[in-house]
């Protein structure tokens, strides 16, 4: 499951509504939905994220955190060509070894991110 998956799903259940429920007020299929919030399908749109802010009615600070989640949630990166040799080798480092990476690990790791 993704960040954005992760962060549909409680959003649905805080607001007591059923998968169907949300599926109906965005225009698509349950399925759709579901495949959204198990990582199934990429990342939505900047449309349908505008349709899940608006047809959930979502506040200014739900509308910022679920594009946090959508931003979270991207798969595909492009390192700056204006980075140093070491950082694009760092980099791919990461890349590499991610999977491996236990959760205690990428907290630090993010951690450290954060701070900066």
């Amino acid at each position: 499951m993704t960040p954005f998956g992760k962060y549909m799903r409680n959003l649905r259940l805080e607001k007591g509504l059923l998968l169907k429920d949300v599926a109906d007020r965005l225009q698509v299929t349950s399925a759709y939905l579901s495949a959204l919030e198990h990582g199934k399908k990429g990342i939505p749109s900047k449309e349908f994220v505008e349709r899940i802010i608006n047809g959930l009615a979502l506040d200014a600070e739900a509308g910022k955190e679920l594009k946090k989640a959508v931003r979270d949630s991207e798969t595909e990166f492009t390192i700056p060509a204006k980075v140093t040799p070491f950082a694009f080798e760092t980099a791919n480092a990461f890349a590499r070894q991610l999977p491996s990476l236990s959760e205690i690990q990428l907290k630090r790791i993010k951690e450290l991110l954060d701070d900066e």
